[in-house]
């Protein structure tokens, strides 16, 4: 799902998906899917497998050897969950809207209630659950423990029936919480927020501690005397298993600052001098390969061996490689692969015709540029011997024609120290592209390329909007989200930014950037698009500027602003590991 709305992540939209009538659970939804936008897929699942909870629950598809390595335990720990709490799950009730928001569903028996809330909005959101007959707790004389255990694990506490807690749901985040007046069964920390990494038979227990840099919680261990040894972030501690209290503190500097906050609105400004070089940043920073692809490199490598080989075997397979939907077919020494512009189903995926551009990673010296062309019919729309016209740049800034003839095997006369090019015509299949200097061939190691962003020719800014500002710290894991709150048309708004005046682009938006698709074409959207830049230590205390610019002149009455956020929530982690007697 697509968003329609602005917000921190791709998955907003599938967050606000609804109940079937009466929750009748034989019904199927699809499942989620784990292919592309894959950040906050965990979001996603719970609300699939505990709040809809249909009869192929939890159910997901499409590729989820794309997850990062440090992502299957939460994958595995939602199926548990479900698991181990099947035979109740059967059983929902739907909470009501005006205290617990909206689609908020409380599942399972008397003794034990598994509540999922949601915020689809900037800010927290506070909800107070009635421990007790509203939400389907059979009245009692035992404690009721409360225990959230989506996004983070973490014991709330025992309270009386009936008694209200408050709870806090993150923005654009689910939450799943168990309720129970029975003993709760998994490892569990006191005094401190959790995740359970690994919890089977015949291995040690794995749990990360999750809290706040420079923060020290005082922590325990429920069912201490389950366990043999423990050890703390690989140091031996025995009081822990003793039912002692233990001190730690989470490495980092302490945050003064919330690593999710708004940071500023925007002033609507005269289209700046250098506008073509804001846009190049981003189209130059952002790429146009398979949604897969993209997931691919947002993980990194694994070193699953079973993840590696499902890797190998979709990418590799002959039905992907032939669409010509990875860049790097352009640099790989084949000339039977490729990388061309789709057009599946007949659709035309080029913004106003696209552009060929190249990213040498690097200012380079070259001397000659080779485009290999299979044939006539590939090479048009351009036409053998004739003229043409490409341009080279080091900064995105000064841009310099060069003129090449046209063939199957186009040379490109360089000499001189580059890093981008861009062509505002290209032929329509390309096999290969190499580079040489002095005679010798080129590393294509850092070789990028895109193929549907508008050349800038083509894209006359009619508005636009800046703000300023400097971040005195930056959480792991953080990045920038640039919200375009209103309608600007379809690849009608761009942003960039200018941190200590360099030209920093943003590689990834919500909805997608144009791909060459896998299976179905990306889906558009004509209004709230949202930006994202990721943020280095390097920026703290620098000048940012972020620019947003309009190019649709009947859509610019949008409303831009600019949000830090952080995947992790600028967490910190220590490990415990335990033996079980």
């Amino acid at each position: 799902m697509t968003n329609n709305t602005t917000a921190p992540h791709h998955r907003a939209a599938a967050l606000t998906r609804g109940l079937v009538p009466d929750l009748q659970r034989l019904t199927e939804d699809h499942g989620v899917c784990i292919s592309s936008c894959l950040d906050y897929w965990d979001d996603d699942l719970v609300l699939q497998a505990f709040n809809r909870s249909l009869i192929l629950a939890p159910e997901i598809y499409g590729n989820p050897w794309l997850l990062r390595d440090d992502e299957f335990p939460k994958l595995a720990r939602i199926y548990n969950l479900h698991k181990n709490h099947n035979d109740i799950l059967v059983e929902g009730k739907i909470l009501p809207e005006e205290k617990y928001g909206a689609n908020a569903v409380a599942r399972g028996n008397g003794k034990t209630r598994l509540i999922t809330l949601r915020n689809n909005s900037w800010l927290p959101v506070d909800y107070q659950i009635v421990l007790g007959e509203e939400i389907g707790i059979s009245k009692t004389k035992n404690n009721v423990q409360l225990i959230q255990v989506h996004p983070d694990e973490d014991f709330i506490g025992g309270f009386k029936y009936n008694e209200v807690v408050n709870v806090v749901v993150e923005p654009f985040r689910s939450a799943l919480f168990i309720v129970a007046t029975e003993k709760y069964d998994d490892p569990l920390i006191v005094g401190s927020a959790f995740n359970l990494v690994r919890n089977v038979s015949g291995k040690t227990v794995l749990i990360d501690l999750v809290g706040n840099p420079g923060s020290t919680a005082n922590i325990s261990l429920e069912d201490y005397e389950k366990y043999k040894t423990a050890k703390i972030n690989g140091v031996e501690n025995l009081e822990i298993i003793e039912g002692k209290s233990v001190a730690v503190t989470f490495p980092g500097a302490k945050l003064d600052f919330f690593a999710h906050r708004k940071i500023a609105d925007f002033d609507e400004t005269p289209v700046p001098d250098d506008a073509d070089a804001l846009y190049e940043a981003t189209v130059f920073a952002a790429d146009n390969n398979a949604l897969e692809v993209r997931s691919f490199f947002r993980s990194g490598e694994s070193s699953i061996p079973a993840v590696i080989n499902a890797r190998d075997a979709f990418f590799n397979q002959k039905t992907f490689v032939n669409r010509g939907v990875w860049d790097k077919n352009l640099f790989d020494d084949n000339l039977n692969t490729g990388f061309w512009p789709s057009k599946k189903y007949d659709i035309d995926l080029r913004v106003k015709g696209g552009a060929l551009r190249l990213d040498l990673g690097e200012i380079t010296d070259v001397d000659e540029l080779v485009i290999h062309i299979p044939d006539y019919f590939s090479l048009h729309p351009l036409l053998p011997q004739e003229g043409n016209y490409a341009e080279v740049s080091t900064d995105l800034i000064n841009w310099e024609t060069i003129t090449y003839m046209a063939d199957t095997l186009i040379k490109i006369p360089i000499h001189k120290r580059i890093r981008y090019l861009r062509f505002k015509y290209q032929p329509q299949h390309i096999v290969e592209i190499e580079g040489f200097y002095n005679g010798k061939p080129l590393s294509r190691e850092n070789w990028r390329a895109s193929n549907l962003f508008a050349h800038p020719s083509r894209m006359e800014c009619v508005k636009s909007w800046n703000t300023t500002f400097v971040l005195p710290e930056i959480a792991n894991n953080s990045y920038l989200s640039v919200a375009l709150n209103g309608k600007h048309g379809v690849e009608g708004a761009y942003i960039a930014a200018k941190i200590d005046d360099k030209l920093i682009g943003a590689p990834d938006r919500a909805a997608s950037y144009p791909s060459n698709t896998w299976e179905f074409v990306n889906a558009e959207r004509d209004a709230n698009y949202t930006y994202y830049i990721p943020l280095k230590d390097e920026y703290t205390d620098k000048k940012i500027e972020i620019f947003v610019m309009a190019y649709d002149k009947e859509n610019t009455n949008i409303k831009p602003e600019v949000c830090v956020s952080s995947f992790t929530g600028g967490k910190e982690k220590i490990r415990i590991e335990l033996q079980a007697k």
